[in-house]
C-alpha cells in the first residue's frame, strides 16, 4: 500500500512541477513579476497534490509512518539528512548562476539521502525515492552538456527551466517504478492465493476418494 501510494505521489509532483514549469515559462515570456510567478507555482502545486491527497486516503497514513519513523533516527542522520535537502537550495542564492545544477542536486541528495537512512535504520528499501535520487544526479551532466553545446542559443531562464522539467522526469520516472512494483507484488499475491486455493480442492477431492 505505501509503495502505491508514494507512487501516485510521485506522479503528482511530477504533473505539478511539469504545469508549473510550463506556466511560469508562458508568464515570464510575457513579463508577468515575479510574485505572480510564484503565486502560480503555490496554486498548481496546491490543487494538484490536494486532489492527490484527496482521491488517496491511505497517503497521511504512508507519510505519516515514514516522518514517525525518522524522527527515531539519531541526532546525526537527522542533520545530514535535513542538509542533504537544504542545502543545495540555500546555496542558490550565493551561487545563483548555478541554481539549474543546484536544484537537480538537491533533489538528488535529498532523496538518496533519505533512501540509504530509511534502509539503514527502518530496514525498508523505498527504492523509488532511490531512483528519483539518482536519475536526478545523473540529468547533472546532461543539463551541462546542453547548457554548454546550446549557449548561444538558450538563456539562463531556459536552461533553469529544463532542469525543471529533468525534475519532474525523476519524479515521474520513480512513481511509474513504484507503482509497476506494487502490481508485481499483488501478482505474486494472487498467484500464491489461487495455488493454495487449487491445492485445498485437489485435498478435499482426494480426501473422497
Amino acid at each position: 500500500i505505501e509503495s502505491r501510494a508514494f507512487g501516485f505521489l510521485f506522479i503528482s509532483i511530477a504533473i505539478a512541477v511539469l504545469t508549473g514549469t510550463i506556466i511560469n515559462e508562458f508568464l515570464s515570456t510575457h513579463g508577468v513579476p515575479i510574485y505572480y510567478q510564484l503565486l502560480s507555482w503555490i496554486l498548481v502545486f496546491a490543487l494538484i497534490l490536494g486532489i492527490t491527497f484527496t482521491k488517496m486516503k491511505n497517503l497521511f497514513q504512508s507519510i505519516r509512518i515514514r516522518m514517525k519513523n525518522s524522527i527515531k533516527w539519531p541526532l546525526h542522520a537527522k542533520i545530514i539528512n535535513g542538509l542533504s535537502w537544504a542545502g543545495p537550495f540555500l546555496a542558490i542564492p550565493i551561487f545563483h548562476p548555478f541554481s539549474q545544477y543546484l536544484i537537480l542536486l538537491g533533489i538528488g541528495t535529498g532523496n538518496i539521502s533519505t533512501f540509504l537512512l530509511i534502509k539503514y535504520y527502518s530496514n525498508y528499501k523505498n527504492k523509488e525515492q532511490f531512483i528519483v535520487g539518482i536519475i536526478a544526479i545523473i540529468m547533472i551532466p546532461v543539463l551541462f552538456l546542453v547548457d554548454v553545446l546550446l549557449t548561444s542559443v538558450l538563456v539562463h531562464q531556459h536552461v533553469l527551466a529544463l532542469s525543471r522539467i529533468f525534475v519532474a522526469i525523476s519524479y515521474g520516472v520513480g512513481g511509474i517504478y513504484a507503482l509497476n512494483e506494487r502490481r508485481k507484488d499483488c501478482n505474486k499475491h494472487n498467484k500464491k492465493r489461487t495455488e493454495y486455493t487449487l491445492y485445498c480442492c485437489l485435498y478435499q477431492k482426494l480426501q473422497e476418494i
